[in-house]
């Protein structure tokens, strides 16, 4: 019988996880915005030398005002509204026809034992959540 959209998501988010797979929120643009600008700053008022105090002190303030600024995955993945979890269903259904599995218990013992299914199942993973919901997956 195959999976329902629930229990994939619970195999994804137990393989997103595991893989300590994180979510970067948009405030990483400030972040590199704000070293940027600290820059072109410092640039007017001290020339060459002012870029590189600028570029420091924009960049330290960047990183302090984006400290924090990433979710975990699987986070993202259970929080997901029905129609989210619809689709990312949907997007795995041609991949999940090429798997032989009964259940999502036996889904998630192949995806945790086969690494060519897993690194497969977190391509597809990443490549929903960077196309489809316009977020970016760090390392």
């Amino acid at each position: 019988m195959p999976v329902t959209p629930e229990e994939l998501i619970r195999v994804l988010a137990l393989l997103a996880e595991e893989e300590k797979l994180r979510v970067a929120v948009k405030e990483t643009l400030k972040g590199g915005a704000m070293a940027g600008t600290g820059a072109v700053i410092g640039g007017f008022l001290g020339g060459p030398v002012g870029i590189a105090v600028g570029g420091v002190i924009g960049s330290v303030s960047g990183a302090w005002m984006t400290a924090g600024k990433f979710r975990p995955l699987h986070k993202i993945l259970q929080e997901m509204d029905p129609v989210r979890k619809e689709q990312l269903y949907n997007s795995f259904q041609n991949f999940l026809k090429g798997i032989d599995y009964s259940d999502a218990e036996t889904l998630a013992v192949l995806v945790t034992g086969d690494m060519a299914v897993r690194a497969m199942m977190i391509g597809r993973m990443r490549d929903y959540v960077n196309t489809t919901m316009q977020m970016q997956i760090m390392d």
